[in-house]
């Protein structure tokens, strides 16, 4: 799969990393019921607009998101049903995660982070 694919990797990579907040997993979760505005994903999420939108294009220049010009407003929907799908596996994973792992960050120990 990618061992022996380094571009194949590197864009699963990409998608990882689009995944990899809270509020981008909430928001595709909004959006695999239907399209929605950003309007309505401030309302829901309780977050700002500006907020909203920067979350919104990671999710787009990682392709799971499309944007649907109407008018003035833009209406987000996902780009492909497999993230719907992949939502489902990761809730499932998160279930069985044990809480103590769930925020666990470790820091790099770079240049600047050494004792």
């Amino acid at each position: 799969m990618f061992l022996e694919d380094d571009l194949k990797a590197a864009r699963a990579a990409e998608i990882a990393h689009a995944l990899a907040h809270p509020a981008r997993l909430q928001i595709l979760e909004s959006l695999a019921a239907g399209g929605v505005y950003v309007m309505d994903l401030t309302r829901t999420l309780g977050r700002r607009q500006a907020n909203i939108s920067q979350h919104l294009a990671v999710l787009r220049e990682a392709g799971l998101v499309r944007a649907e010009r109407e008018g003035m407003a833009v209406r987000y929907t996902l780009r492909r049903e497999a993230v719907g799908q992949l939502l489902a596996l990761l809730d499932s994973l998160a279930a069985d995660l044990p809480l103590r792992a769930v925020g666990r960050r470790r820091r790099c120990r770079g240049r600047r982070g050494r004792r």
